[in-house]
């Protein structure tokens, strides 16, 4: 199996790579982006550096679970030793259990074209995300890739959620991050006025520690073709890159991405890399 950088010892690592996938198409996904990611130069031009300079990275497979609930001590165990972990995986939903490990004063900054927050939803595409987990019939409507956020929402507090590049949801969906004070940010109101925003995302992550999820979605469709729910005006990578250095004013504690589809090109499987590049960047 290929690796994803892979260039020290779990032990010297400070960074700690893993898949989790169920289906055959998530491990198809983790299985490019590990192939795809040496031919991807890490000295980022623009910057005059090396991205990758300051971290170390131990790749250490795909994790095994019977059930959804053993991801959560499997991660609790490297965070536990002080890693960082940076989950490469196929739905979004699995970022609920991974959540699950992190002290619940963490700040979550979910970079998704969708709110995520319904309290239940099923169709035909959304079936696909929970057709290799053994759920009921109630779980599966309840706990899936468009209601996940809204489960973790209700763990804790969701004034620690922002979601980055919102540009769809219902009427529900926005009453409830209303009610919640969730922060929110549309790829129009970032272009209005990137400044304030990165001033709220400056003092949203203050002197916090910082999840990042990142759901390949957010890129705009002409970038990011290979997502399995496309939605027009998304994020460019530049407006992506500036955004995540302001992040980098709170302390980077964990890292996923979610949500490519396998299709006939290359074109996101390299975009997500550099994307992961770009934030592991920022680690301290």
């Amino acid at each position: 199996m290929k690796k994803f950088i892979d260039d020290s010892t779990f032990e010297e690592a400070n960074i700690i790579v893993f898949g989790i996938s169920f289906d055959e198409k998530s491990k198809l996904s983790l299985e490019r982006l590990r192939e795809l990611n040496w031919f991807i130069e890490s000295f980022d031009i623009n910057k005059k550096k090396d991205l990758l300079k300051n971290i170390k990275v131990s790749d250490i497979g795909d994790l095994k679970f019977e059930k959804l609930e053993d991801i959560t001590p499997q991660i609790k165990n490297i965070i536990d030793k002080k890693k960082i972990p940076l989950a490469l995986r196929g739905f979004h939903q699995i970022s609920f259990y991974i959540l699950k490990a992190f002290d619940k004063n963490v700040k979550l900054i979910v970079f998704d074209a969708h709110v995520d927050i319904k309290n239940s939803y099923m169709d035909e595409r959304i079936e696909e995300s929970v057709k290799g987990l053994n759920l009921s019939e109630d779980e599966r409507l309840r706990f899936n890739c468009t209601t996940w956020l809204r489960r973790y929402c209700e763990l804790g507090n969701p004034k620690n959620v922002m979601i980055v590049g919102l540009r769809s949801c219902d009427e529900d969906d926005f009453k409830y991050i209303n009610e919640n004070g969730i922060s929110y940010f549309t790829p129009n109101q970032i272009r209005k006025d990137m400044e304030a925003v990165k001033e709220k995302i400056r003092n949203f992550v203050k002197n916090s520690n910082v999840y990042i999820s990142i759901d390949i979605d957010v890129f705009d469709p002409s970038i990011a073709p290979a997502v399995y729910h496309p939605e027009p005006n998304g994020l460019t990578f530049s407006e992506f890159s500036e955004l995540i250095k302001e992040i980098s004013n709170g302390k980077i504690v964990g890292i996923d991405i979610a949500e490519i589809k396998p299709i006939e090109n290359e074109i996101t499987e390299f975009l997500t890399i550099r994307s992961i590049f770009e934030v592991l960047s920022y680690i301290k």
